[in-house]
C-alpha cells in the first residue's frame, strides 16, 4: 500500500505539460484473485488510448505515453501490493501509481491537467496519531495516519506484566509480592492489607503501567499526537489514571488486541479517530453555511474558479465524484460552464481543486449532501 501527501497532491496540481492521463479503479484485497483487477486495468487504459488519440495523438505517441501503465498487468509482484483502489498519473516527464486505502470509482481521463480531485479523500494531510495496545500478556505502541501503520521499538518497554514486575510465578494466598526495580536497581517489595487477591492484581496492574509510562517518557517528552489507548474495557481506566502523557484521545479501542493484525488494529483504530480529525472541515462545513447567501462564499462553479485564479479562495470543499464542465479562460481570469461537447471544456471541480492547492488555500473532501443546494463543489472567499 502506498500514501499520498498533500504536497504531492500539490505537486500534481502543478504538471501542466501536454496532455496528460489519469486512472482510476477499486481494487480487491491481496489474496483474491487478481486476474479481474487486472482485465479492468487493461479497458482502462484501451479507454485512455482512444482518447488521447481522438485529441490528436498519434498512435505511436499515445502508446508511448501508456507503456509504464501497460507493463503493470504483468507484474505480480506490483499487484501483490493492492489495497483498495488504485490510481495511474502519466504525463509527459511523470509517471505515478498510487494503491491506495480507497476505493475509487473507475474512470479514465485525458485531459490538458492531471485529474487530482479523487485522490483528496486518500490524501495524508498529518492526520498522525499514535496507538498503545495494552494487555496483561503484551504492550505495543504503533505509530498511525489515515493510510498506514507501524509499531515502534521503545527502549525499556516491557514485554508484558512478568516482564515488567520481574515475578516468575505469583501465588495469589501471598501478601507480599516483587515490586519495581528502584533507581539504585534494588527490588522492592510491596506489602498489601486483608484486600486479598483482587486488591494484588489491581495493584500489580498499577504497577505493570508505571513502568510502562516510564518507558514511554523519553519518546513521548515532545510529542503532541493524540495517544489511542487499545484494550480492554477494566484496564484503560486504570492507565489513564497513571499515565504522566496529557494528549490522550478521548475515546479509545476496547477489546482484546493481542490477536489483531497490523491491519486489523489499523482498520478499528482509525474509524474511532476520524471524526478527530474530522473537526477541521466540520468547521469549514459550518462557516460556509454561515456565510452561505453573502459574498464572501459561493456555491457557482463558474464564480468559484474564477475566484480561485485570482487567488480569493480560502476554503474549498468538493465532491470528488461530480462533474461541472466549463471553460477557463487564464487571460482573463473568468471562467464559465457549458455541456460536455464545449470546445476546450474540463472539469470546473477538479480545476478549482488544483489551483486553490497551488493558490495556497485549503481543500476539503465534501459529498454534495453535505452542501448547500447539493452543489458539487462551495468555496469560502478570503476577502
Amino acid at each position: 500500500m502506498d500514501t499520498i501527501t498533500l504536497h504531492e497532491l500539490k505537486q500534481l496540481a502543478g504538471h501542466q505539460e501536454g496532455l496528460a492521463v489519469s486512472l482510476y479503479l477499486s481494487t480487491h484485497a491481496v489474496g483474491e484473485p487478481e486476474r479481474q483487477d487486472a482485465i479492468r486495468f487493461k479497458n482502462l487504459i484501451q479507454s485512455a488510448q482512444s482518447q488521447l488519440e481522438a485529441r490528436g495523438v498519434r498512435s505511436g505517441d499515445a502508446a508511448a505515453l501508456l507503456l509504464p501503465a501497460k507493463q503493470l498487468p504483468g507484474n505480480a509482484e506490483f499487484w501483490n501490493h493492492r489495497s483498495q483502489g488504485l490510481a495511474i498519473l502519466a504525463a509527459p516527464g511523470l509517471f505515478h501509481t498510487y494503491r491506495l486505502p480507497t476505493a475509487f470509482p473507475e474512470s479514465a481521463t485525458v485531459g490538458r491537467r492531471l485529474n487530482i480531485k479523487p485522490l483528496l479523500a486518500a490524501a495524508d494531510g498529518g492526520e498522525r496519531f499514535l496507538v498503545l495496545a495494552l494487555s496483561q500478556n503484551q504492550v505495543k505502541l504503533w505509530e498511525a495516519t489515515r493510510a498506514a501503520i507501524r509499531e515502534l521499538a521503545v527502549k525499556g518497554l516491557p514485554a508484558n506484566k512478568r516482564e515488567a514486575l520481574l515475578i516468575d510465578s505469583v501465588d495469589r494466598g501471598e501478601q507480599v509480592h516483587a515490586g519495581m526495580r528502584g533507581s539504585l536497581g534494588k527490588q522492592s517489595s510491596v506489602f498489601h492489607g486483608q484486600g486479598g487477591e483482587k486488591d494484588t492484581a489491581k495493584t500489580e496492574i498499577e504497577q505493570y503501567f508505571r513502568v510502562i509510562d516510564h518507558a514511554l517518557a523519553p519518546l513521548l517528552r515532545h510529542e503532541t499526537a493524540p495517544l489511542l489507548l487499545a484494550g480492554v474495557d477494566y484496564l484503560l481506566p486504570i492507565f489513564r489514571q497513571v499515565t504522566r502523557y496529557p494528549h490522550l484521545a478521548e475515546r479509545h479501542l476496547t477489546g482484546n488486541c493481542d490477536l489483531l493484525t497490523a491491519l486489523q488494529l489499523h482498520e478499528r483504530s482509525w474509524e474511532i479517530m476520524r471524526p478527530y480529525f474530522d473537526r477541521p472541515r466540520r468547521r469549514a462545513l459550518d462557516r460556509l453555511r454561515e456565510l452561505n447567501g453573502t459574498d464572501k462564499a459561493s456555491l457557482d462553479p463558474a464564480a468559484i474558479v474564477t475566484a480561485v485564479a485570482g487567488g480569493r479562495v480560502d476554503v474549498l470543499l468538493a465532491d470528488s465524484s461530480q462533474e461541472r464542465h466549463g471553460t477557463f479562460d487564464p487571460k482573463l481570469g473568468q471562467a464559465a460552464t457549458c455541456d460536455a461537447t464545449c470546445p476546450g471544456g474540463e472539469d470546473l471541480v477538479n480545476l478549482a481543486v488544483a489551483e486553490t492547492l497551488l493558490h495556497g488555500g485549503t481543500v476539503f473532501p465534501a459529498a454534495s449532501r453535505e452542501l448547500p443546494a447539493q452543489s458539487p463543489m462551495a468555496a469560502v472567499f478570503r476577502y
